[in-house]
């Protein structure tokens, strides 16, 4: 019918900008208590003494409880680390006897009110004797102090991967360039902070109700369940409306561990939502990672090796071991043509915050280090930028393409692409051959612009989907999938595939998700995962019901199924446009013979990811006396293999984007070295501004992937991932003549500061020196 592909408007936005919709701290259950909690002002201390005497006795406190009242909840949460062997460590829901990280919960606080509750949490007395932290990754390693006992030198573990004979090709090099990368701390930042309410009981057996602002109900479920020893099929997990997540709400934080033991305790609903200082100070934070990273090459400019040897900063829990770690190694490569690799991931303990994949989720940071190596290996030939890029990429009559990395799944294999193209449209849309005089022109005017551009892959989709299709008497389809929609338009794109499979209007199909008991089960809406997961479980779902309701309808018509045209929400035989059943009359037929007209497809397939890619270009103005970076024209080209809606694509191109250019100019959680965070506020912690945006051109570029039925790729990430390495690529272009090298992100604003005054001060020192 034409749907695939098409501009179909998001039917959830209406609700949405009508500020109907509804979140989980809009849910109200008669009863309930507000929760808060009390947290450590200590990056690492021994907990002395609790006393919430005086909490009890406010007015409005029903009751408060420690870890000493609550010794369930002492123990570790289960870990589930994606390397053997790595030394992983899952959330304590309340410390009981050290706190690892500022802002740990050490007890909680049920009020009847908002007000008495913040009174409350004012009248805790603990006493803590204060330690020494570790805040930094250097000192970490070393071991100075520990983050755990029996992790020694604070190393959780490291992944080594590579082929090829590295050392060989360093030794055949024409030229070897190299550098020292700082990706900093990043926040998810959401509209919406975490927040959920959870109630004892609920429909049936249900013995408790959550609604979460998460990426992964079932993840929630699954976790609450098995550390309160119940049957997760007594939990119910519902994730409403949700304002963001990034990644770092695709995890079970010690919030719903304690508020489902004290709702269950109290026999009442409690509700939660953090406040923008406790979200930075405890929600996941991404990045935090430093590069030591040489490329070699002959003097043509093709690549011969790569060797990285890289930290990741865990902060103080690791549940997932070094799962981002393990993408950037994935994804150092780029898409280029790497005959050899030595790559090395080290993750260890801080006392900070945990770290989780966030936006990307360490695929930004291996893009980064190959992007930035080939402008320092272009820079060291004196060749054109993009020439160097176009030498090495790998070309489409080579997929699917093995890498010949071997990533925790088998070898990485990228299936399908057509790199030079998208470099080379990229470079038309951003008018690179004509930069040249348009630098110069504003160089004479004192303005100083910049080009930069990046190349990227992004591994999409991890862990297994599934989807229900049920039609009903009234001739309308209902779709239902585990995972939730955190604002990728999954209403919208899965109903436009299961109208085209069915052969029904858009507007008769209606839609559910995140919701446990809705649909059982569901792996979580993060990298870039639902389009070619879900899309294709819904597809395969559709598909199936499909032939159930060609059978019954044949059976009906007497004719056979092959005969038979479903279009329109009809059944009608071939060349007999008059010998017709309505979708209503055949789920009809099926109700009086007892015949249920629904179908399930789980999907998983044979390769774990398929491979998005493109080109990003953007050029900049940099105003080198205040720092002010001005993004003039962005540019994108994108492959996501089969597009379902190009409105939707765009829109999380879009939004990537924005959230690359936050990481590539202001974004960092800085720590002092008490282990404080010192952006604990949006007035410290800067995200982009809508008036910080520039215009983002963008085109598509499909190469369907061969690793699922319909072809898609992810593109919730891309934008993201790409954006970073432009951003910093045009800043340093813009200041060439300075001499300044951007290694770190965000860019250091003394690096653009002090390129004023090459005379008076070096910007190499002034950079390191910022650092």
């Amino acid at each position: 019918m034409g749907y695939i592909g098409s501009r179909v408007r998001r039917t959830e936005d209406p609700r949405l900008v009508q500020g109907l919709g509804r979140y989980a701290g809009d849910i109200h259950v008669p009863g309930m208590l507000h929760a808060g909690f009390v947290r450590s002002p200590h990056a690492r201390a021994r907990i002395e003494s609790i006393d919430l005497s005086g909490v009890r006795q406010i007015r409005g406190v029903v009751d408060a409880f420690s870890a000493r009242e609550l010794p369930e909840l002492t123990r570790a949460a289960a870990a589930t680390a994606w390397q053997p062997g790595a030394a992983a460590k899952g959330v304590r829901p309340l410390a009981c006897d050290e706190v690892r990280f500022v802002g740990e919960p050490v007890a909680v606080v049920l009020a009847e009110d908002p007000a008495s509750l913040a009174d409350a949490l004012d009248a805790a007395v603990i006493d803590f004797e204060p330690l020494s932290p570790v805040t930094r990754m250097k000192a970490a390693a070393a071991g100075q102090p520990l983050v755990w006992l029996d992790v020694p030198r604070n190393i959780a573990g490291t992944i080594d991967v590579g082929f090829g004979d590295v050392e060989a090709a360093f030794r055949a090099a024409d030229v070897v360039v190299r550098g020292r990368f700082t990706l900093e701390r990043a926040a998810p930042a959401a509209l919406e902070p975490r927040a959920m309410v959870v109630a004892p009981g609920g429909e049936g057996e249900t013995v408790l109700t959550i609604w979460d602002s998460t990426q992964a109900p079932h993840g929630v479920r699954d976790s609450v369940a098995a550390y309160l020893d119940l049957d997760p099929e007594s939990v119910r997990v519902i994730t409403p409306d949700v304002g963001g997540g990034f990644g770092p709400k695709g995890r079970t934080y010690q919030e719903e561990y304690v508020l489902a033991d004290v709702a269950l305790r109290l026999h009442r609903p409690v509700r939660w939502v953090a406040d923008r200082t406790e979200d930075l100070q405890t929600t996941a934070h991404g990045r935090g990672q430093v590069h030591d990273a040489q490329l070699a090459a002959r003097r043509d400019g093709t690549i011969l090796a790569i060797r990285d040897h890289f930290t990741q900063d865990l902060g103080a829990y690791a549940p997932m071991g070094l799962g981002a770690a393990s993408n950037t190694t994935r994804h150092l490569l780029g898409p280029y043509r790497v005959p050899a690799a030595d790559i090395r991931a080290t993750g260890v303990y801080t006392n900070r915050v945990m770290t989780s994949p966030l936006r990307g989720g360490g695929r930004p940071e291996g893009i980064f280090v190959m992007e930035r190596l080939m402008d320092r290996l272009a820079a060291r030939l004196g060749m054109d930028r993009a020439e160097v890029r176009r030498r090495n990429l790998i070309p489409p009559e080579s997929f699917p393409y093995d890498t010949g990395l071997v990533g925790p799944r088998g070898t990485v294999v990228y299936d399908s692409g057509d790199y030079p193209r998208c470099l080379q449209r990229a470079l038309e849309l951003i008018g690179y051959d004509r930069f040249g005089s348009e630098r110069d022109e504003a160089r004479r005017s004192g303005r100083y612009l910049g080009i930069g551009l990046a190349c990227f892959v992004e591994s999409t989709g991890v862990g297994s989907e599934g989807a229900r299709i049920e039609l009903r008497e009234d001739g309308t389809a209902a779709v239902a999938v585990g995972s939730p929609s955190n604002g990728q338009g999954h209403a919208t794109t899965f109903a436009q595939l299961t109208a085209e499979r069915l052969g029904i209007p858009i507007d008769a199909v209606s839609f559910t998700s995140g919701d446990t008991r809705a649909f059982g089960w569901g792996t979580g809406t993060f990298a870039s995962r639902m389009g070619a997961f879900g899309g294709n479980a819904v597809s395969g779902a559709a598909h199936r019901l499909r032939r159930k309701i060609l059978a019954l309808a044949a059976d009906l018509l007497e004719i056979a199924p092959d005969d038979l045209v479903l279009d329109g929400g009809v059944v009608s035989v071939k060349g007999v446009p008059s010998r017709r059943l309505t979708l209503a009359a055949v789920a009809q037929a099926a109700a009086r013979r007892e015949i249920e007209l629904v179908a399930e497809e789980a999907f998983q397939p044979e390769h774990q990811s398929s491979w998005a890619s493109g080109t990003n270009a953007a050029v900049v103005e940099v105003d080198v006396e205040t720092g002010k970076v001005t993004i003039l024209r962005y540019v994108v080209v994108h492959d996501a293999g089969t597009i379902v809606n190009p409105t939707v694509v765009e829109g999380q191109i879009h939004g990537g984007v924005a959230h690359g250019i936050g990481n590539a100019l202001y974004e960092a959680c800085m720590y002092d070295g008490g282990g404080q965070l010192r952006t604990a506020t949006l007035a410290d912690y800067t995200i982009p501004a809508a008036g910080d945006l520039p215009e983002i051109v963008i085109e598509h570029v499909e190469t369907p992937s061969p690793f699922n039925p319909e072809g898609i790729k992810g593109a919730g990430e891309g934008g993201t991932i790409a954006a970073i390495p432009t951003v910093v690529s045009a800043v340093e272009d813009a200041l060439a003549s300075f001499g300044v090298v951007l290694d770190d992100v965000p860019i250091r604003l003394a690096a653009i500061v002090m390129a004023q005054a090459p005379a008076r001060v070096d910007p190499a020192s002034a950079l390191a020196a910022s650092v």
